[in-house]
């Protein structure tokens, strides 16, 4: 039987209704699988997440892949997220993170800097939550010779920064592998999947979002898809 875990060692998701049915979120020190298509807010996803507990006093690092560091903030404070009030996250920009790895120059590969940095930036600045966005860019940034071994050790090591960690993975919309090469899957400890759904609408078509925790280590759990409501900053999900 899986041992219970206290509501005081959880990290909500913020998503009404869904962290009831979680027994209060997602288990402190997790690695957390975020997979979806484009639009299914991914990124606002996990970044609220972060931004809510910075709020509380935790400190986030969020490394942004694709993104500018201006551009993923000024997306989120359309979401209603000030980042004058979000202190506590810390965007890292990848394209300035890549020069100082590429200084690195006894470093053999990509990923391994990355280590040594996310490393340094814990002891700078701190890291209760960590959120990677997203793992397809950094394999486009890092050739690996074998992909299930590298991304096993790469997924461990995050793990010993002893912070919840958000990994982001892109997805087709009607794909079935979470991640791109499927060793992510069973190395997360949870998996939340966000999923978009063409809906006939009187004379049109509609798009709507759903939300699942697919896969949750040590919790009981619903399986089952939920609708996905986001009002300016509020996100929902609605349940019968």
């Amino acid at each position: 039987m899986a041992e219970e875990v206290l509501p005081e060692a959880r990290i909500p998701t913020y998503v009404e209704g869904l962290d009831e049915r979680l027994g209060g979120g997602i288990p402190k020190g997790h690695v957390v699988l975020v997979s979806g298509p484009p639009g299914s807010l991914k990124s606002s996803f996990v970044y609220r997440i972060l931004f809510r507990e910075a709020l509380k006093g935790s400190s986030a690092l969020y490394l942004s892949m694709e993104q500018s560091r201006a551009s993923l903030v000024s997306q989120m404070a359309s979401l209603g997220m000030d980042p004058g009030k979000g202190k506590g996250v810390h965007v890292i920009d990848v394209r300035a993170l890549r020069r100082e790895i590429e200084e690195i120059r006894e470093a053999p590969r990509w990923l391994l800097g990355l280590r040594r940095q996310l490393v340094r930036y814990k002891e700078e600045m701190g890291c209760d939550l960590l959120a990677l966005d997203s793992l397809d860019a950094l394999y486009a940034l890092a050739p690996m010779e074998n992909p299930r071994n590298e991304i096993f050790q790469f997924i461990e090591e995050i793990r010993d920064l002893n912070a919840t960690a958000f990994l982001v993975s892109e997805m087709e919309r009607d794909g079935v592998r979470l991640a791109k090469h499927g060793v992510e899957e069973f190395l997360a400890d949870t998996i939340v999947h966000l999923r978009l759904r063409e809906i006939d609408a009187g004379m049109g078509t509609s798009v709507r979002r759903y939300i699942s925790v697919v896969k949750m280590r040590g919790v009981n759990h619903d399986l089952d898809y939920f609708p996905l409501l986001v009002d300016g900053n509020s996100f929902e999900i609605v349940s019968e």
